[in-house]
């Protein structure tokens, strides 16, 4: 029951506060005494409800009288996690979806509601095939509710992607990600990790585009907490930003964006730890998450500051040999990740993130010597983001140009794409984060 209530209030507090669902997630695990399997399900329970919210609300709304608003919002949470664990979780006996359901009802609200959630819940299970044939006429409405995206976001992802591939994508971002790894190469090499993490029962599998990340199997809290001074949670799409930085030995680095920390700390692993990471981000609270995986890898040649990537800083103009921006986006790349990014208000508005990452790249230019890199990296799959951000940038600034990525740390099929100087990464077709990654080069003259 516990892990229940833990669930229950990591939903309710997610949508009340407008929290971040894994921030929530991970702070009111910290209030909850939890096994590993308990955790394991919360986590299920939470994410999948995210992940299928609209599909769930459509449900409930065919098995009830009332009309959602009608329903407080921690009921509405109640039956959202019972149909979700009637129609999704095979390991959960549907009278125990039912029985706790209607136990958390009782403890959270007064009068009839329990016996209202048992007859939906009830009603479910009569008729428990998703039956969608009524919206099939409209194509935009089919898809939002099967996989819960709203009106809006399916709409631009049917006018950018077409209507085939959209499914495609929308499908691939509500499945439940694989748990990866980058290997800290400071310690030890991606072989002897494995046999490492073999000794343990955990399964791996090599990542097919980075030769320094794993795919983890049966790892759960204990095993990452004994791990973690030997690597780092990170999708090899993310892994790939670094990489395509070549960061060298005794490179003077700035990372405009740093917090926090993934590719900061990649970067100082493939620079041996030698050499100078300036690393900048809006608030010290959020650059402590740096400095604590810096001290964790073993990592000191990184020097954390305050600072607003959008406003230029005359100190450390044309002090950088390279310089990384991974900025900040829409996020629309890493939805089976981070699931309540979809339910964001006005989520295809680009107009104030385009504006701020213009800005971060102009100043980066400015911070570069000639002949300088600069790596440009989101996790969205916007194309005025990605490639469109980056050809108005070479349009309006000559002095640059595209940069074959000649990384021996990339691998596999993406090697190709990396030569053309840029790699477009999709859940669909890569089974990864959706990432963009460019390389710039400074003139020399």
């Amino acid at each position: 029951m516990s892990s229940r209530k833990a669930a229950l209030t990591i939903l309710y507090e997610t949508e009340a506060k407008n929290g971040y669902l894994n921030l929530v997630f991970a702070n009111t695990l910290k209030e909850y005494s939890l096994s590993p399997k308990d955790t394991a399900f919360v986590k299920e329970l939470v994410f999948g409800v995210y992940r299928n919210k609209l599909l769930l609300d459509y449900i409930i709304r065919k098995n009830s009288k009332l009309r959602l608003k009608k329903i407080e919002p921690k009921v509405l949470n109640i039956l959202r996690m019972g149909v979700y664990q009637i129609l999704f979780m095979d390991k959960v006996p549907d009278h125990a979806a039912v029985s706790e359901s209607v136990s958390l009802a009782k403890q959270n609200s007064k009068g009839k509601v329990p016996g209202f959630v048992n007859a939906v819940l009830r009603s479910v299970l009569k008729n428990p095939k998703i039956n969608l044939d009524e919206l099939k006429g409209d194509k935009i409405k089919y898809l939002s509710v099967l996989y819960s995206f709203p009106s809006e976001l399916t709409e631009f992802f049917v006018n950018t992607f077409g209507y085939e591939r959209c499914e495609k994508l929308m499908k691939a971002s509500n499945e439940t990600p694989e748990l990866c790894v980058r290997v800290n190469t400071l310690k030890i090499t991606r072989d002897e990790l494995k046999e490492k993490l073999k000794e343990k029962g955990i399964e791996t599998k090599e990542t097919p585009f980075t030769d320094c990340g794993l795919y983890l199997y049966g790892a759960n809290e204990m095993v990452r907490k004994e791990f973690s001074e030997l690597f780092t949670v990170q999708d090899q799409s993310s892994q790939l930003s670094a990489l395509s930085l070549l960061p060298e030995e005794n490179d003077t680095i700035l990372d405009l964006c740093s917090a926090p920390g993934g590719k900061t700390t990649h970067m100082a692993e493939l620079m041996k730890n030698k050499g100078k990471i300036y690393a900048f981000d809006l608030y010290e609270k959020r650059l402590l998450d740096v400095k604590l995986s810096a001290n964790r890898l073993g990592i000191s040649i990184i020097e954390t500051n305050v600072k607003d990537a959008t406003i230029f800083d005359p100190e450390f103009e044309e002090k950088a040999d390279k310089v990384l921006i991974d900025v900040p986006c829409s996020g629309l790349g890493i939805i089976r990740r981070k699931p309540d990014i979809k339910y964001k208000d006005n989520i295809t508005d680009f107009s104030e993130i385009l504006s701020v990452q213009k800005s971060i790249l102009e100043n980066a230019k400015r911070y570069l010597k000639k002949g300088g890199i600069l790596v440009y990296s989101t996790c969205t799959v916007n194309p005025e983001e990605n490639l469109e951000m980056i050809n108005n940038f070479l349009k309006e600034n000559p002095d640059f140009s595209l940069d074959p990525i000649l990384s021996e740390h990339i691998t596999g099929e993406i090697r190709k794409r990396a030569m053309s100087g840029y790699m477009e990464i999709f859940p669909d077709t890569d089974s990864s984060d959706g990432f963009f990654v460019c390389r710039l080069k400074k003139r020399n003259e």
